[in-house]
């Protein structure tokens, strides 16, 4: 491990589970960052029950901080929804920082992943192409030469980025069409994948879905951004099969074993993308297969 210390700040999104959000916050709480930003959603209207357990989960941190460190709060007074509480909590951060680690309720950081997200922003921070650090990798059937790669595939399951990215993200996404009837984006995806992620764009376009991520991979598609994936995980999401989930609400298969990062980290992978990596994430999300599963779930459910 790393004898680095540890000065990134970390961002941490909040909301109406205690349980999950007192997991994660153990292990912000043991690497003691210096600087620690909360964000949190306010009691959605009509649900009693979102009243106290926002405040059970705000209280829980505030009373857990029990290292020296500056503490900034940004709760709202009425409820957002997950699309602008989290995007505005970002920009927040970015207003402050030009650089930060950001943990949502539900992702288990692996000892690991803070001093790996560290290196990566310092190493980074002026190469504009590389436009995050992610902890997550799934890939468990995909073998990595390098200690780490540089995708079109990275997961915000436990991130980092520059304030420098984030200032190019559009929560609108106001040049969708433009760049839709130009196929862009199809240098990007192709296939099955390519009309994911149409439906993707096309649900936050016309605000039919209440997300902020899918945005924020436009951005990177759109600035031809690349993302930073490790070798092997370093980020557990307990937040399947919950009904208080988000997005989530159903079981997962996913192994979110944890893996290992060797420190020092050895820098000498090419800022490039490694089409092997998304070539093979394709076709374990987008394959035939998958896309039968898909299918037939939503169809089962008609």
């Amino acid at each position: 491990m790393t004898e680095s210390k540890f000065t990134t700040p970390v961002a941490f999104i909040i909301f109406n589970r205690p349980d999950t959000t007192a997991a994660v916050f153990e292990k912000i709480r043991e690497t003691k960052p210096e600087k620690l930003y909360l964000i949190s959603d306010a009691p959605r209207d009509g649900r009693e029950d979102d009243t106290e357990k926002v405040k059970q989960t705000r209280a829980y941190v505030e009373e857990h901080i029990d290292w020296e460190c500056q503490v900034y709060k940004n709760y709202a007074e009425t409820n957002m929804g997950c699309r602008d509480r989290v995007a505005s909590g970002i920009s927040w951060v970015f207003s402050k920082e030009e650089q930060a680690i950001i943990l949502e309720d539900d992702v288990v950081p692996a000892k690991e992943f803070f001093p790996y997200c560290q290196a990566m922003l310092e190493h980074y921070k002026d190469n504009e192409r590389v436009m995050m650090v992610s902890g997550t990798n799934l890939m468990k059937n995909h073998k990595m030469e390098t200690p780490y790669a540089f995708s079109c595939y990275s997961s915000i399951w436990g991130w980092a980025t520059w304030k420098r990215a984030w200032e190019n993200y559009d929560i609108d996404v106001a040049d969708w069409p433009k760049i839709k009837k130009e196929g862009t984006f199809r240098k990007v995806q192709n296939g099955l994948a390519y009309l994911f992620l149409v439906r993707n764009i096309n649900s936050v376009y016309t605000k039919k879905k209440d997300t902020w991520d899918i945005q924020w991979d436009y951005c990177r598609y759109k600035h031809r951004g690349l993302g930073i994936v490790p070798r092997e995980n370093l980020i557990c999401n307990i937040g399947f099969d919950r009904e208080d989930a988000t997005h989530t609400t159903e079981g997962t298969t996913e192994d979110f074993s944890y893996g290992k990062m060797e420190f020092p980290i050895n820098f000498n992978v090419p800022v490039k993308r490694d089409t092997a990596y998304d070539k093979a994430y394709i076709k374990k999300y987008f394959g035939v297969r998958k896309v039968r599963d898909f299918v037939k779930k939503k169809i089962s459910k008609k």
